[in-house]
């Protein structure tokens, strides 16, 4: 991009940028990097409408980086429940303890309180290219390059680029062009312009290339080509079928795993396993991973839900199996960690959906049973 072409950019950000709750009224302001940290890892695969409230919340609760360390991955997902990919959550409490931990051995005050180096921030837990950028480019105003998915759909149209970033040796192409715009006193605010125009005006679907302030030398507009690009992404859905199991004990408590499970390993989640469809007549024999059978009073199939992780895209089966004796007696295998949960508390311990989706169809089952 040109300097002029820069300058119509900054020009345009200044006029449209919009109001979000981890961006300061001042546009020239350095921020806080924990907060930029926050805010660009919610981002990540997520709306900026939905990450509003959920920011909000989490900084009240969580407001420095010491507070996040103290506390514990339950509570941590709680705040995280909607969001998805809860990966991100354990590794933002990780990286929380490491530079908390740093900040305590170094005696480090203020609230500049991250790693001001590229190296120093990529090696924490969950921080790679992109949010490192973000960090020293939004919060420390150094001349760092960003790549997330707005920006490599500009490039792509700007330079008629048919590839992705994520083809062989075609991701440091992208990354020279973010390197240029980011060559100047102002990248953190071109850095953050390409992501507001990407997000507002060159959309995935319908762009509004007339109002976009690089119109003029965009190629693909002028081509007529921009529907063309960026390229579509090569993506294969999974689809699996499983049953989840609501084992309700004689006093009213819910069975939950903690580990192990395959799409929700070391969370607290329902029992739940891989299953031909409609298999629900009686008890799986794959239910006896999880309860004696011998202790089961009765099995009632409560409809199906449909649930999306990554690639897979998942439908279960939902069992309510009710037990004849409490929890404290129940016999259950050695080989896997258990708790069991208070009913009337359930739908507030569990914090990913896959979970409260499959205990709805037993608090509030829909009339038909369908999922």
């Amino acid at each position: 991009m040109t300097p002029d072409s820069l300058k119509r950019l900054r020009e345009w950000f200044r006029a449209n940028a919009a109001e979000l709750p981890w961006r300061p009224a001042d546009l020239d302001a350095l921020r806080d990097p924990y907060a930029v940290w926050i805010s660009e890892t919610m981002l990540q695969q997520t709306q900026v409408s939905t990450v509003k409230d959920y920011f909000i919340r989490w900084m009240k609760r969580f407001p420095d980086v010491e507070t996040l360390a103290k506390a514990d991955e339950a509570e941590v997902f709680k705040y995280w429940q909607g969001l998805g990919y809860y990966s991100r959550a354990r590794n933002i409490l990780k990286t929380a303890k490491i530079v908390a931990a740093l900040c305590s051995a170094s005696r480090m005050t203020g609230v500049r309180k991250m790693p001001e180096t590229r190296k120093e921030l990529e090696a924490l837990p969950g921080i790679g290219a992109y949010t490192a950028g973000a960090i020293l480019s939004l919060a420390y105003h150094q001349r760092e390059a960003i790549l997330d998915g707005n920006l490599v759909r500009i490039f792509s149209r700007l330079y008629e680029l048919e590839f992705l970033p994520t083809e062989k040796n075609c991701a440091e192409i992208y990354w020279e062009y973010a390197r240029e715009v980011a060559d100047s006193p102002k990248a953190y605010m071109h850095n953050e312009a390409l992501m507001e125009l990407g997000r507002t005006v060159c959309k995935t679907k319908s762009p509004l290339c007339e109002t976009c302030p690089l119109h003029k030398e965009c190629r693909a507009f002028l081509d007529g080509r921009t529907a063309e690009f960026p390229p579509a992404k090569k993506r294969t859905e999974k689809s699996w079928h499983g049953t989840v199991l609501v084992v309700e004990s004689a006093d009213e408590k819910i069975l939950a795993v903690n580990g192990g499970q395959k799409f929700l390993d070391k969370q607290l989640a329902l029992p739940h396993f891989e299953s031909a469809r409609h298999a629900t007549i009686a008890l799986p024999a794959k239910a006896e991973d999880y309860i004696n059978a011998d202790e089961v009073e009765s099995v009632e199939h409560c409809g199906t839900f449909r649930h999306s992780i990554t690639v897979h895209k998942i439908e279960c089966d939902v069992l309510h199996v009710r037990l004849s004796i409490k929890a404290k007696s129940a016999h259950l295998p050695k080989s896997t960690t258990f708790e069991w949960i208070e009913k009337a508390k359930a739908l507030e311990t569990f914090a990913n959906s896959f979970s409260l989706k499959a205990l709805k169809k037993i608090m509030d089952p829909l009339p038909d049973g369908r999922g």
